[in-house]
């Protein structure tokens, strides 16, 4: 069903026009009498030179000015003026007084196109913030890949360093067989992790070029590395300060979508008025004031020898212009002009259907101001989960820290095993990804709670007006770490 955003009365062009016309024409009329004319062709030759101005205003009013010129010749000895020369002009008045009255029918589609352009700069601004919010995930899953390359780095080389004792200590017939093959496997297991965890990263890698480049086709682009600035397991983690209901109104304040909502309801009401104003009776005031004027020289038939010309007539156009304007000859009037739609259905279905489309608009937004609660909930309520997982896992990982020391204490003193340091020290290593993914977890975390409060761009220092202006006025920390 197609919208009813703004129906309501015809709004005319308010820009000014000028029209004009200039031409000639002959014109030849065959008579069945020569009593009249006394020729039995009767030629017309006619010049005309018209000029008008029209003027439309937001008021429901117009104006406008016309002055008509014309010039006629005939070939009849009958016609009083040879040539006839001729000149009027009209300034007329048109005023709406009930349907089309006012700013409000007349300025709808500027008022609603204004609001659209305000509609495509918060989507606009909406895009910004869904794409740094998608980079920022890229990033800390970036991060995430990095760390955990890195972690598994450390565990191989460990694992090839007790590789390499365990086959001296063999040499020495310290330790059995048996213990460097179990220190083989490890080598080669973890070689396995170090090799998921680099793929992992150059894919990662290639998705933040992708996100941040235009293309990918300089080869020299596609094989720089990426490396994150920030580091995941020595970050702290700030428990959430906020409360949930000043988060709550901020939202409300600051969500882009809601902004559109509240636009977009204003165009409804603008329509829903407009709508209104068309189901009254026509009604316009009209009034013009003229003026005419004649002029040209007498017909040669009418000079009898010894009678003296009594004309008053001007013989030239200036006499017709002077004619027209001093008011000697004047014609105005005043009046109304009433159209009164007997049912009017067309009109009646336009309102019900902007009155049905407005309260729909007001449901929407209402929807999406309990959608917007539910969601700064669930954003919080994850971030705190995410508090608690990370510290779990960072007092897991310092457990295990302190095994492995212990560990590997008892092993230089000669109470304990290869394979138990080992076992110790993938323990840690465990630790050492399960705190990487939950602090990255916190990280999304904290960037979707950004999103679900509309504070993306700010706690990034992003500011539209700069792309509007061509300068940055602050400093450039977008994906900076909060």
């Amino acid at each position: 069903m197609q919208s009813t955003l703004g129906v309501g009365t015809a709004v005319p062009s308010y820009d000014p026009s000028i029209v004009g016309s200039v031409g000639a024409e002959h014109q030849t009329t065959p008579l069945a009498n020569q009593r009249i004319y006394g020729v039995p062709l009767l030629q017309l030759n006619t010049g005309v030179a018209n000029f008008g101005f029209a003027q439309a205003f937001a008021t429901g009013s117009s104006v406008s000015f016309e002055f008509n010129n014309n010039r006629q010749t005939t070939n009849s000895p009958f016609f009083n003026l040879s040539p006839a020369l001729g000149a009027m002009y009209r300034f007329s008045f048109q005023q709406q007084l009930l349907s089309g009255f006012g700013f409000g029918p007349n300025l709808r589609y500027l008022r609603i196109a204004k609001n659209n352009k305000k509609i495509s700069d918060i989507a606009f601004k909406d895009q910004v913030m869904a794409t740094v919010t998608q980079i920022q995930n890229i990033y800390w899953d970036l991060v995430n890949a990095y760390e955990q390359s890195q972690v598994n780095e450390q565990s191989l080389a460990f694992a090839q360093q007790s590789l390499d004792n365990a086959k001296k200590q063999l040499q020495l017939q310290s330790i059995p067989a048996m213990d460097v093959m179990r220190a083989e496997a490890e080598v080669s297991k973890r070689d396995q992790d170090l090799t998921v965890a680099r793929t992992s990263l150059q894919l990662q890698e290639l998705l933040m070029k992708n996100a941040l480049t235009k293309s990918l086709d300089d080869p020299v682009l596609e094989s720089v590395s990426v490396v994150p600035t920030d580091t995941l397991q020595s970050a702290q983690v700030a428990p959430a300060g906020e409360n949930v209901q000043d988060l709550i109104q901020q939202a409300l304040h600051d969500r882009p979508e809601l902004a559109e909502s509240d636009v977009d309801l204003v165009n409804r009401q603008i329509s829903r008025k407009a709508a209104r104003n068309a189901l009254l009776p026509s009604l316009s005031l009209l009034a013009f004031y003229g003026g005419s004027g004649l002029a040209g020289p007498l017909n040669p038939v009418y000079n009898v020898p010894g009678v003296p010309n009594t004309s008053t007539v001007p013989t030239d156009f200036s006499g017709a212009f002077g004619n027209a304007f001093n008011n000697t000859a004047p014609d105005y009037y005043v009046g109304f002009n009433v159209n009164i739609p007997i049912r009017n259905r067309v009109a009646k279905a336009d309102q019900y259907r902007s009155e049905l489309e407005y309260r729909q608009a007001e449901l929407r937004r209402e929807e999406l101001r309990k959608q917007i609660r539910i969601e700064v909930r669930n954003a919080e309520y994850a971030l705190e989960q995410t508090v608690a997982r990370v510290e779990a896992a960072r007092k897991a990982r310092d457990l295990a820290q302190r095994t492995f020391e212990i560990t590997q204490k008892e092993q230089t003193l000669g109470a304990g095993s290869t394979y138990q340091t080992m076992t110790a020290q993938r323990d840690l290593a465990l630790a050492q990804l399960d705190l990487v993914t939950a602090m990255t977890v916190y990280e999304k975390a904290r960037v979707e709670v950004d999103h679900a409060t509309g504070a993306t761009l700010e706690h990034n220092g992003i500011q539209i007006q700069d792309a509007i202006n061509g300068v940055i006025s602050g400093p450039a920390n977008a994906l900076a770490p909060q």
